[in-house]
Parts: structure tokens; sequence; C-alpha cells
């Protein structure tokens, strides 16, 4: 049965080289979007985008584009967003299914990474505003034309993954392997593999999939992590009083 938390190992890591791509190509950017045109501009860029849904610092819940009637959002921008909700009532995910969803139970990051696989899309983008953001699937060749994952950030995106969502670690990196068809050996417990940079990499797991070490360095827990998924738990505290 799939759930949200097997698309989500199946899916983090690829979206989050396609984040990485992204940054690669805006560095230091504004951005302005464009609702007649469909476009958001990134400095001398612009690019074509599908509004997902929005984030409320307010409610601490996840509001899918094609529920939100406090907006006036052009029909076409929501095709994508509409798309993943027929997506999701076939194969039985309710997060995207459920006009709202709880936060704690599954934020814009999380819900953008799995609709930028499914989509098709070249990244997402979360375009923040007072009291809260709007999550965009955004669309252009150059973006894709950026560097895939050096050893460096790809061991970066992945302690921040892990730091932050509860998810098998040894099946998020093989299912990234898997998705960019990149050479790997997988035991069980250990995986190594080369990267289309020619760096190498190697991951020790337990038997329960939780990730030990990385390249014979004990696993260390990113400090902004930590604080992140502190956060996240005190902000769980909050809604529950």
């Amino acid at each position: 049965m799939t759930t949200f938390s097997t698309l989500l190992e199946q899916n983090a890591l690829l979206a989050l080289e396609k984040q990485e791509k992204l940054s690669h190509l805006l560095g230091d950017h504004h951005w302005d979007l464009d609702l007649d045109t469909g476009m958001i501009r990134f400095n001398d860029l612009q690019f074509p985008f599908q509004v997902l849904g929005t984030e409320s610092d307010n409610t601490l819940t996840w509001l899918w584009a094609w529920a939100n009637e406090q907006t006036e959002i052009p029909d076409e921008l929501l095709r994508s967003a509409r798309e993943l909700r027929a997506w999701g009532e076939g194969e039985g995910i309710d997060e995207f299914t459920l006009p709202a969803v709880d936060l704690n139970r599954a934020d814009g990051h999380a819900l953008s990474m799995i609709s930028t696989a499914v989509s098709g899309a070249s990244c997402y983008y979360r375009a923040p505003y007072e009291g809260g953001a709007v999550f965009l699937l955004v669309s252009g060749e150059a973006i894709g034309r950026q560097p895939p994952f050096d050893l460096l950030n790809l061991t970066k995106r992945f302690m921040d993954l892990i730091s932050l969502y509860d998810l098998n670690h040894h099946h998020a990196l093989v299912s990234y392997f898997k998705g960019r068809e990149l050479p790997f050996t997988d035991s069980g417990t250990q995986v190594t593999a080369d990267l289309s940079t020619g760096d190498s990499l190697s991951a020790d797991f337990d038997a329960s999939g939780r990730l030990l070490s990385l390249n014979g360095k004990p696993l260390q827990i990113d400090a902004t992590a930590q604080v992140l998924r502190s956060a996240m738990s005190d902000r769980r505290c909050e809604r529950s009083v």
C-alpha cells in the first residue's frame, strides 16, 4: 500500500536535487508573480508556474489552491493542483484530497516535493508573504540544465531531509540512486554508489534502515535542522493546548 511517507521516501531527494539546481541558477534574487501571464520572475529570468497551495502561520495548516475560495487565481494556474487531487484520489493519498492539512501531518515542502515528482515540474518555489507562504510548481529548461548533486550537496540535503522528516533513510537514499539510474550496490545495511560528478558515496544503516554513517563518518545532525525539528515539536505542543 502506498502511503504519504513512502511517497516522500521515493521522491524527496530527487525533488531536492531540482531545488539545488534552482538555487544554483538563481543565486541571490528577488521574485515577482504575474497572475495574468502565469509567469514568475527572478531578476532577469522568468518561468511559467502553477499554484499548489498555501501555508498559514496562524492556523498552521496547508490549504490546497483548488480549495481556496478567498483568492482569484486564474483557473489555468490551478490545473496542476487539480490534477494532483485526482491523482491522490486514485492512489488513496488523503493528504492530496483533503482541502486542508495540518502542517504537523504534511507541510508545504513535503507536499511540494512529492508534487514536483508526480507532475514532472522542474522544481517548486516557496514564495513568502505576511502570515504564510504560497507554494508554486515552476517549469523551465534552464533549471534542468544546472549541475546535479555533487557529494557535498547530496550529503547536506540528505542530512537535512532525515533530520526534518520521519522516514526510512535507507529507502530514501536508494530511491534517489534508482531514480537517477546511478550505479550502486546495496547489501541491506550498506549502500555504495558513484555519482555522475565522479564522487563516490558510502552509507551504513542499522537493521531498521536508519543512517549510521556517511563515508565512514558517524551520523551528525546539522545544527540548523535540529533547531527546525525543535520548532516543529514546539508547534505541535502549541496546537495541542
